[in-house]
């Protein structure tokens, strides 16, 4: 049984270094210069690359747009509230 396994694994190894297969694994491997198949492989490597940043990019984008409209609105709100300050006699009033 140990030798037909061996003999069948042997066998296997034997006809993958015969063919060229394992040096076709790569877009890059199959054509010559200016290939439409590099050139998709090339752009999909780069889109890949770029959409972590991308996401990235956009998740810090909205939380400092966020952080800004929170300044704002709190600006807006402190002055709204300084002119609405009532009090029932002068030493309350801070004047």
């Amino acid at each position: 049984m140990l030798r037909k396994n061996l003999l069948i694994v042997l066998t296997i190894v034997a006809v993958l270094l015969k063919t060229h297969a394992p040096a076709w694994a790569c877009a890059v491997c199959f054509g010559g210069e200016g290939d439409s198949t590099i050139e998709g492989y090339n752009a999909s490597v780069l889109f890949l690359m770029a959409t972590p940043y991308l996401v990235l990019g956009s998740i810090v984008g909205a939380l400092f747009f966020t952080y800004r409209r929170a300044l704002k609105k709190r600006a807006l709100a402190e002055a709204a509230e300084a002119g609405v300050q009532l009090a029932w006699n002068q030493e309350d009033s801070g004047r």
